[in-house]
C-alpha cells in the first residue's frame, strides 16, 4: 500500500478522507494535537519520519467568522501551515493535496467560476485559503488543489449533523439565506479527489455537484426529510447570528473540467437523501 498522511485528521473532511482511504491506503491520521502544521520544524520532522507518497492538508481553521476575529491564527494555520506541508512534501517527493473553497471569489459573476477566473476574497478566511493555494503552487512541484463548495456529511460540524442533533433535541434550526453555492457531500468529494490522485492528475480543479442552492434551501429539504416542524426552521439573515464575515452572494463553481475527465458528483439532493438514510440506519 502507498502511504498517505492526513493532517487535521480529526476535522470533518479529514475524518472523511481517513474513512474512505483506510481500505486501500496505509493512512497515517494526524490530529491537530499530533501535528501542529504551524510549527515548521515539526512538520518536516514528521514527514521525514513517515516518508509518504501523498500528503493531504485538512488542518485548517474553517470557522469563517472566527477567522475575522482571530486573524493571526487563521493565517498561521491556513496559509503558513499549507506552506510548511508543501515544502515538506516537496522534500519527500510526495503529492500535496490541498482542499480549497469557493470563498476565494467575490460573487460578482453571474456564471459559475472557472479554475482560471481571478480570485477576490471578501473575508479573512477566503484570503487565507487563497494564500494557501499560492503557497502550495509555489513550494510543492507535485500538487493537487481541489476547490469545493460548502461541505455536509457524517463527520464534524455542518448543517446535516447540526440538524440531526437539533431534531433529536426538539430545537429549532437556523440556516443562512446566502450564498448560492454547491452543497458538497463529504464522501463524494473525497472519492472524486482520490480518483484524481489515482489518475495522476495535478494542478487546480473544481470538485462539486452540478446543481446549487442556498444553505436555507438545503436546510428546508433536509428539515422536511427529517420530519422537523416547519415552524422550527428559521432564516438567518446577513450579518445576524454572529456571522461577521462577508460572503459572496453567488459562489457556484464551474465543474466542466472535472466532467471532461468523466468524473461527476451526484446532485446534492440525491446525496442528501443518501446521507439522511445512512444517518437513520446508524442511529
Amino acid at each position: 500500500m502507498k502511504r498517505a498522511v492526513v493532517a487535521g485528521a480529526d476535522g470533518g473532511l479529514g475524518r472523511a478522507f481517513v474513512a474512505r482511504m483506510k481500505a486501500s491506503w496505509d493512512v497515517v491520521a494526524l490530529s491537530r494535537d499530533a501535528l501542529d502544521v504551524s510549527r515548521r520544524n515539526a512538520v518536516f520532522e514528521r514527514l521525514r519520519e513517515l516518508r509518504p507518497q501523498l500528503v493531504i492538508d485538512c488542518a485548517a481553521v474553517t470557522d469563517v467568522d472566527l477567522c475575522e476575529t482571530d486573524k493571526w491564527r487563521a493565517y498561521l494555520v491556513n496559509r503558513d501551515g499549507a506552506e510548511h506541508l508543501a515544502r515538506a512534501a516537496a522534500e519527500a517527493d510526495a503529492l500535496l493535496l490541498l482542499p480549497g473553497c469557493d470563498l476565494i471569489f467575490d460573487g460578482a459573476k453571474s456564471l459559475p467560476y472557472r479554475e482560471e477566473d481571478s480570485p477576490n476574497p471578501l473575508s479573512i478566511y477566503g484570503d487565507t485559503k487563497l494564500a494557501a493555494e499560492l503557497a502550495v503552487m509555489s513550494h510543492a512541484p507535485k500538487h493537487l488543489i481541489v476547490r469545493t463548495g460548502w461541505l455536509f456529511g457524517p463527520h464534524g460540524r455542518n448543517l446535516l449533523t447540526e440538524a440531526l442533533q437539533r431534531r433529536q433535541d426538539g430545537d429549532a434550526l437556523l440556516a443562512p439565506e446566502e450564498p448560492i453555492g454547491q452543497p458538497c457531500y463529504q464522501p463524494d468529494v473525497v472519492d472524486a479527489c482520490l480518483r484524481l490522485v489515482m489518475e495522476g492528475k495535478t494542478g487546480l480543479w473544481h470538485v462539486a455537484p452540478p446543481d446549487g442552492a442556498t444553505p436555507l434551501e438545503f436546510a428546508r429539504e433536509l428539515w422536511t426529510r427529517l420530519g422537523g416542524p416547519a415552524d422550527d426552521l428559521h432564516m438567518l439573515r446577513r450579518g445576524s447570528g454572529g456571522r461577521t464575515a462577508l460572503r459572496p452572494r453567488y459562489a457556484m463553481l464551474d465543474v466542466s473540467k472535472l466532467g471532461a475527465e468523466g468524473i461527476r458528483l451526484r446532485s446534492w439532493r440525491d446525496a442528501l437523501a443518501h446521507a439522511v438514510s445512512a444517518s437513520a440506519l446508524s442511529r
